[in-house]
């Protein structure tokens, strides 16, 4: 399981069963939405054990919260991407053991936190506590420590929403100087901003005593470090920037979360001009974007995953922020394509791969996946749930 992806699944499956409720929707699918709202309980439970047991790995390194030094930056010093679940409970992958030893490892993401937390926050206001017995243990007993962590890391590297660096130069690792990940994301600033605004809201229901921080020096540093100019897309929010260096030239699709959701204090002064570049870069004229380009000296950045698909949950995602604008037509004409999409098990894909997008895949991920996009994204199919149902509504 992913964090991200799980998280983000929850907070759908909320969203659709709350907009079922207010349709005719809920006639149609009692039972069904009935068992899937069971379960979205067992997912929040779940992630919430994984954060647990991640923390507990943290304290039992050592936690280090002065990022001036090395442990800081590894991987055990962090909450990791993904883990698995078996009848034993959940677990750290495997294959991922390494990566807490790792300086700025790419499992090393700081949206897992916040985007749990966001699927509690929304999971609660529509059934309270009591759906979430003994969970609610874990996070009365965590919410505190992961509110200084957002913060806390909140101007650091780590891997983005696509698990991906985009600058590196070298570093002190415990293997001495290395190549490592320097970029920070605007997606992933914006996101802890959420996180903490979602625990103080967590925080009164569950009547949890929270460290002061002010999420708004979160939003500051997004503003202050993340804005740029050009003459040919004015002044729009960039994708990345370099620790400690430049903000480069970029916009990622993942940043329509920004706008939609996370919503940072003073974003909305650089929202149309950022859109506008979402649209005209990554759309091209598609119901789905490519996940991100970079311009001027860095244009040589390119996505080369599965040969540069276009993806259908960010599409979803886009459609969702029309709604909110009030575009209903547009966002319509794309959850049209994606349900031509749809396959007969229900299931949607991660991406398609139009062939004028089309790079030279290097690691041959389409060719070693059958010639073919990896065909079932929860993540994606649970995003159309949340669109479709907005959409009716």
């Amino acid at each position: 399981m992913w964090n991200r992806d799980s998280a983000y699944s929850s907070y759908y499956i909320t969203e659709f069963i709350k907009n079922a409720k207010k349709s005719h929707l809920y006639d149609l699918l009692n039972e069904e939405i009935g068992e899937l709202d069971t379960l979205n309980g067992k997912l929040i439970a779940t992630l919430w054990e994984n954060l647990d047991s991640e923390i507990k790995k943290i304290k039992m390194n050592g936690y280090e919260m002065d990022i001036s030094r090395l442990e800081s930056k590894l991987g055990d010093n962090h909450i990791l991407s993904r883990f698995d679940v078996d009848e034993n409970g959940v677990k750290r992958t495997d294959r991922d053991k390494e990566e807490g030893k790792t300086t700025r490892s790419w499992t090393m993401q700081y949206d897992s936190a916040p985007l749990i937390i966001m699927a509690t926050e929304k999971y609660l206001q529509e059934h309270g506590i009591d759906e979430l017995k003994n969970t609610d243990k874990k996070i009365v007993k965590n919410l505190d420590f992961l509110v200084n962590y957002m913060y806390n890391f909140h101007k650091t590297p780590c891997a983005d929403a696509w698990e991906q660096y985009y600058f590196y130069d070298r570093d002190n690792t415990l293997n001495g100087q290395n190549y490592v990940g320097k970029t920070i994301d605007s997606y992933t600033v914006s996101s802890l901003y959420r996180g903490i605004k979602s625990a103080k809201e967590i925080a009164k229901t569950l009547d949890i005593k929270l460290t002061g921080v002010n999420e708004s020096e979160i939003s500051a540093f997004l503003l202050d470090n993340f804005a740029v100019t050009d003459e040919k897309r004015g002044t729009f929010l960039a994708k990345s920037k370099i620790e400690y260096g430049e903000t480069m030239p970029s916009i990622g699709a993942e940043e329509i979360e920004i706008f939609s959701t996370f919503k940072p204090d003073g974003v909305e002064k650089l929202e149309e001009n950022t859109v506008n570049t979402i649209e005209n870069e990554l759309f091209h004229g598609d119901y789905l974007p490519i996940r991100y380009r970079f311009f001027g000296k860095y244009r040589g950045i390119i996505d080369t995953y599965f040969g540069r698909g276009s993806w259908f949950h960010l599409g979803l995602q886009y459609s969702m922020y029309l709604m909110k604008k009030g575009k209903k037509e547009q966002a319509e004409n794309i959850i049209n394509y994606i349900e031509s999409k749809i396959e007969k098990d229900g299931s949607l894909p991660e991406q398609e791969v139009y062939d004028r997008n089309r790079v030279n895949d290097g690691n041959k991920f389409f060719e070693r996946n059958g010639n073919s996009t990896i065909k079932c994204l929860l993540w994606a199919e649970t995003a159309y749930l949340a669109a479709v149902s907005s959409l009716i509504n």
